[in-house]
């Protein structure tokens, strides 16, 4: 039997790897938002708005899985400032959860989110892009029939994000190596996604083999950790360095409002990401908070853990050149 999965963010970076992940499996369809590229490959293509929830229940007719996420930084890039951000993104997660919830055909509902940073921390950091995500969870998890058929996956640092400025080193002459400014100790450590494609391998399994028994409550959530391992800051950066060429790398420990000067309201933002990843520490670090809360790692699960690519290969296949 065919089965239909529909992707939201078809042409994003999540969402573009779960049907790269899946284009190939016979016994799956794909379905994303509007896309040329996505029409040539021979997907079948649905309008819908994130803002509009009749939309997105006329997209999920027919759906046996769903792949749902939301991008903050879509509005966020506006200016509008992080707290309406996270609003916007709260309101369009709740639009999809509550389309998905009136889908008679849904079997499983796979919602990528984030740690909820503020409750981790108890209080000490909150990030707007982690804890409005955090916060869809919660209402996923108080709808019992909904919360049954969801995996809730809990993604890390994209193997790729050397590309975007706060994270991109910069060339000290002087000292003969690269160096990046970074808001917390570079001995604490960061949750490695790998590449984004992991994402859609560990989709991918999950359609295959079932998520692992486990005793969870009636609100509890089953939680993936798509992840490759755990690295310290500055061994992560170090293996980036050696692997793409670059020699060695320097990451400096830098008070918080110095990033955020270097960086402005990205700064801020991403800024709160990486002093929550050495506040919380590991394991809280890695997410879930809520009473009945179950989480495997990707690497142990059938189907999943032979495919993940790890960060290095990433890194030895790509094209550094523009560093």
């Amino acid at each position: 039997m065919v089965k239909l999965l529909v992707v939201t963010g078809a042409t994003g970076m999540q969402g573009s790897g779960v049907i790269d992940a899946l284009a190939t499996n016979p016994e799956m369809e794909n379905s994303g938002d509007k896309a040329k590229a996505l029409l040539d490959r021979g997907i079948e293509m649905v309008s819908a708005d994130m803002d509009d929830e009749d939309s997105l229940l006329n997209a999920f007719i027919g759906a046996h899985a769903i792949f749902a996420v939301t991008d903050f930084y879509e509005p966020f890039a506006t200016g509008i400032g992080p707290e309406k951000a996270m609003q916007i993104e709260y309101e369009r997660g709740l639009k999809l959860a509550r389309a998905a919830a009136k889908t008679k055909t849904l079997d499983l509902y796979f919602w990528s989110t984030l740690p909820a940073a503020n409750d981790l921390t108890n209080g000490k950091v909150k990030v707007p892009h982690f804890d409005a995500k955090a916060a869809v969870d919660a209402y996923i998890k108080n709808d019992i029939a909904l919360n049954s058929k969801t995996i809730f996956l809990l993604t890390g640092f994209y193997a790729s994000n050397f590309n975007y400025p706060p994270f991109t080193p910069v060339y000290s002459k002087p000292a003969g190596q690269y160096i990046l400014a970074l808001p917390a100790r570079s001995s604490s450590y960061l949750p490695s996604l790998g590449p984004v494609s992991n994402i859609g391998i560990t989709v991918s399994g999950l359609l295959h083999f079932p998520y692992p028994k486990s005793a969870s409550g009636p609100k509890g959530g089953r939680y993936v950790h798509v992840t490759t391992g755990k690295y310290k800051i500055q061994d992560y950066f170090s293996k980036w360095a050696m692997v793409a060429g670059k020699g060695r790398l320097q990451v400096l420990s830098v008070p918080f409002e110095h990033f955020e000067a270097l960086h402005g309201m990205w700064g801020t933002e991403l800024g709160l990401m990486v002093k929550f990843w050495e506040v919380a520490g590991p394991p809280r670090m890695w997410g879930t908070v809520g009473e009945g809360d179950v989480m495997v790692d990707s690497r142990e699960l059938d189907g999943v853990k032979d495919n993940l690519v790890s960060a290095e290969d990433f890194w030895s296949r790509a094209d550094w050149s523009q560093l």
